[in-house]
């Protein structure tokens, strides 16, 4: 099989990137003893590590087809909902930024996070239902 897309590679890039944060960040808190951001640490791994994990064995397995535009959109909208819920979450849980500051940001991640895991739904969804191309 030859993939000609990059985007799972720029996929894989970004969630090797957020598990490495994410396993410093987890040793951190293990030497530390202060595990008070450990639910922001969590959501990292899951958002950043495994989601964009899974949407980029998606995008080399079955979503070659894919518009390259909608690959983009997905990759901005999950990068942009995991720095910015995962940076509002570490403020607020280490009380260390006014609501202010970590308030927009959980508000933007949140929904940037909501709005890129309905564009991939919608992507694997309709993938599925499209008529294959002839072999």
């Amino acid at each position: 099989m030859t993939i000609t897309s990059r985007w799972p590679h720029a996929f894989f890039a970004a969630a090797a990137t957020y598990a490495m944060i994410g396993v410093c960040w987890g040793l951190a808190m293990s030497i530390t003893q202060n595990h008070a951001t450990y639910s922001a640490h969590a959501h990292l791994n899951l958002l950043g590590w495994t989601s964009l994990a899974l949407m980029g064995t998606f995008y080399a397995l079955l979503g070659q087809g894919v518009a390259n535009w909608v690959k983009l959109t997905n990759f901005i909208l999950s990068n942009v909902g995991v720095i910015s819920m995962i940076s509002g979450l570490f403020m607020y849980l280490g009380q260390t930024g006014p609501a202010s500051i970590y308030g927009p940001l959980l508000a933007v991640g949140a929904l940037s996070t909501v709005s890129g895991f309905l564009l991939f739904g919608g992507t694997v969804i309709t993938t599925l239902v499209r008529k294959p191309a002839a072999a």
